[in-house]
């Protein structure tokens, strides 16, 4: 069977065992924040709409991403350029970070400068998700996600031009995450996990 077929999912819907984790600070009486590194997906659209939320798409995992890599920049100037594409608001924290896979497409310097862009509008209680690879060696399906329900992820294949991967094992990963640590991980389909990410004591 070629290679590019075994990538290929089996369905656009895949259950998380995480998402509850995540979302359990949702209340009646509390406006959440997410921030969502991905673009605007219909499934995750449809699933915040139903709660009291200001949600933030940033588009960063597209092919542009690469210019957060250059090893022309100084850390300050990687800093600054997450800073300018995010544009965060001083007054405002981040209850829920959806990362999704882009830590597959950013280097450890580039980790840490998004990281630190972000550290200002994080608070104790923030929580984050992110997808990786059981091993760093294999190769990640380029898709869009989002959330289709409580323990439910929603999945669509690009067919544009994946952007280069840098790989990092799980070591690696749990040492650039810097602010936040792995609360707990579960598997998906495709050789994939699923992380639930919270805020450092």
């Amino acid at each position: 069977m070629p290679e590019t077929d075994q990538l290929k999912p089996e369905t656009n819907i895949l259950s998380s065992s995480l998402l509850v984790g995540l979302f359990n600070q949702i209340t009646d009486d509390k406006t959440l924040v997410v921030l969502d590194m991905g673009l605007a997906s219909a499934a995750s659209v449809n699933f915040f709409g139903q709660t009291k939320c200001r949600l933030q798409f940033t588009g960063l995992i597209e092919p542009e991403i690469e210019k957060y890599n250059d090893q022309e920049l100084t850390h300050d100037e990687r800093v600054a350029l997450f800073k300018q594409e995010l544009k965060p608001q001083a007054d405002t924290k981040i209850d829920i970070v959806l990362f999704w896979d882009i830590f597959f497409y950013l280097s450890a310097p580039a980790i840490t400068a998004l990281l630190e862009a972000l550290t200002p509008n994080l608070h104790a209680r923030t929580k984050a998700h992110s997808i990786g690879l059981l091993n760093a060696r294999q190769k990640m399906l380029y898709s869009e996600y989002g959330v289709n329900a409580i323990d439910q992820l929603w999945q669509q294949p690009i067919s544009s031009n994946q952007p280069r991967i840098y790989p990092h094992s799980r070591h690696d990963f749990g040492r650039l995450l810097s602010y936040f640590t792995i609360d707990r991980s579960c598997l998906l389909s495709g050789n994939r996990v699923e992380n639930l990410l919270i805020i450092n004591a």
